[in-house]
């Protein structure tokens, strides 16, 4: 397998990715549980049930925020008291404070998931004005108030869908249902006359009340169907991976599913180059079942995701290079390519060269005849390709000589790593098997040849790759999550990463 560094740059930017982004998660963590599978994911984000209930928390911490400084219609009418009948008016009633002392998650199966928030309290200031008037005496006065609500609970209901566009694998949602449910109301009157508005308040205390449970739910109704809706239908779901070219497409196959404990979602898990998501692929994913985890978030990369990346960079042209001695650091290094040198020379293991094109180096022009396959199992990574190899000599005058033709296939060992910020990899034990398909020297021993593409493979093929996978995929770009107590295993037919993540507010 090679790779030609020559007009493309491997870069190091972070995978930023929405899709598998924490953060996305919170607002779209909801299920479908008889869904269809129309594709097999190539890649499955897990949300476990320590995962789902932390996100939960930060939902509802969002929602929290969104309601405070909700405004409630003006209320108005009249009351009847033991002086008689007094006309009231309660306007700018503003929510200054709502928070909870708790709150959970549960997943209802076929239908969404519902926010339970526990132990409200809530806080509204507002003013107040009456108008009393018998025979003719007539009182007009006005003032604030301050008003506290607790013991209330609010149970808000969510459903998912998938962005119907062919495609787009983006998540739809919206609200189902708003219960809330408030306590009593203690209104406090200050400014004005306000003894007498203290004598009929208790018969307002229930208008109040429902308007602010109506208010409350159309907030939060509001903030589901149109802030976090907004926000999913701009979510970007090819994400850029090692440089601008070079993405991932990580859009839904079908709506998330809920299975006991958890949410998982199913993602394409295709590489693609630049914005074109058309590219045909030889095979479809295969099937494959998360291994369970406590831990918050677990991801599961399969074969067929590596594979679309190998086949991407084939379709570029980057499994490529013409090796010379230019490529050698070292006069040691370069000598393997010499058809005079020392030891392990291609003089040497080739003679029939040697004797032809004395004082003469090398060049091997390498060229993958299709993409790189991977192939994951409970043991690790191994890499397989084949490569076209011309071998031509090269005198001292800068002429060049055709020497003969090579069908190489090639299979090496991948260490993958899991480290703080990213996902790397370290290419071992590369084992070539050479089959001559072409001879302009006579006749060619393939083992000698074996002999020089493992020098090749050793002096500059794995070296090279191994620059580009040490960069590695980041994947920990969640903004303002941190992963924490990540691990990586190694599955049958696929990676599984399991992690916690810790919400971080000042981070980028």
């Amino acid at each position: 397998m090679l790779l030609d560094t020559s007009d493309h740059k491997m870069g190091s930017e972070a995978l930023k990715s929405p899709a598998i982004c924490f953060c996305c998660l919170v607002i779209f963590g909801t299920l479908l549980d008889a869904a269809t599978a129309l594709n097999e994911p190539g890649i499955r984000l897990r949300l476990s049930e320590r995962g789902l209930s932390y996100a939960a928390t930060l939902a509802v911490d969002a929602l929290a925020r969104k309601v405070r400084d909700t405004t409630i219609p003006d209320q108005s009418g009249n009351v009847k008291t033991s002086v008689g009948k007094v006309d009231y008016e309660l306007s700018g009633i503003t929510i200054k404070r709502f928070s909870f002392s708790s709150s959970s998650v549960s997943v209802n199966p076929g239908v969404g998931l519902t926010w339970m928030l526990r132990d409200l309290e809530v806080a509204i200031q507002g003013n107040w004005r009456y108008n009393y008037k018998r025979g003719f005496i007539r009182i007009r006065d006005h003032g604030t108030f301050d008003g506290s609500v607790a013991q209330s609970a609010i149970d808000v209901s969510v459903t998912l869908g998938m962005d119907a566009a062919p495609g787009a694998g983006r998540p739809t949602i919206r609200s189902v249902g708003c219960d809330c449910r408030l306590g009593a109301i203690a209104i406090q009157l200050g400014g004005g006359a306000s003894w007498l508005y203290n004598a009929f308040v208790g018969q307002l205390e229930g208008n109040i009340r429902r308007a602010l449970q109506d208010a409350v739910c159309r907030r939060i109704r509001r903030a589901v169907d149109e802030d976090a809706g907004s926000s999913l239908s701009s979510l970007q779901v090819v994400v850029p991976v090692a440089d601008d070219d070079l993405r991932l497409d990580l859009g839904l196959v079908e709506p998330p599913r809920f299975q006991p404990g958890s949410v998982e979602f199913p993602l394409k898990g295709q590489f693609v180059h630049g914005d074109d998501v058309t590219l045909g692929y030889p095979s479809t994913a295969d099937p494959f079942q998360l291994v369970d985890s406590d831990q918050m978030v677990t991801i599961g990369i399969s074969e067929y995701t590596l594979k679309t990346a190998g086949y991407v960079l084939f379709h570029r042209g980057l499994f490529r290079h013409n090796l010379t001695s230019a490529d050698l650091s070292s006069t040691s290094e370069r000598n393997f390519l010499s058809t005079s040198g020392t030891g392990l020379c291609f003089g040497r293991l080739v003679p029939a060269v040697g004797r032809r094109y004395p004082n003469a180096t090398v060049e091997l022009e390498m060229t993958a005849t299709g993409p790189p396959d991977a192939l994951i199992s409970a043991k690790g990574v191994r890499i397989r390709a084949s490569v076209s190899t011309t071998f031509r000599a090269r005198p001292s005058d800068g002429s060049l000589f055709y020497l003969l033709a090579a069908d190489v296939s090639a299979t090496a060992g991948m260490t993958v790593t899991l480290g703080e910020s990213a996902l790397r990899g370290n290419l071992t034990g590369f084992v070539p098997a050479i089959v001559v398909t072409d001879s302009g020297v006579g006749s060619v021993d393939d083992s000698a040849l074996q002999t020089v593409m493992k020098l090749a493979a050793r002096l500059f093929v794995a070296p090279r790759l191994n620059e580009a996978l040490q960069k590695g995929v980041a994947w920990s770009s969640f903004g303002k999550f941190r992963p924490a107590n990540h691990r990586l295993e190694t599955q049958s037919q696929f990676l599984q990463i399991h992690t916690d993540v810790i919400y971080e507010p000042g981070a980028e």
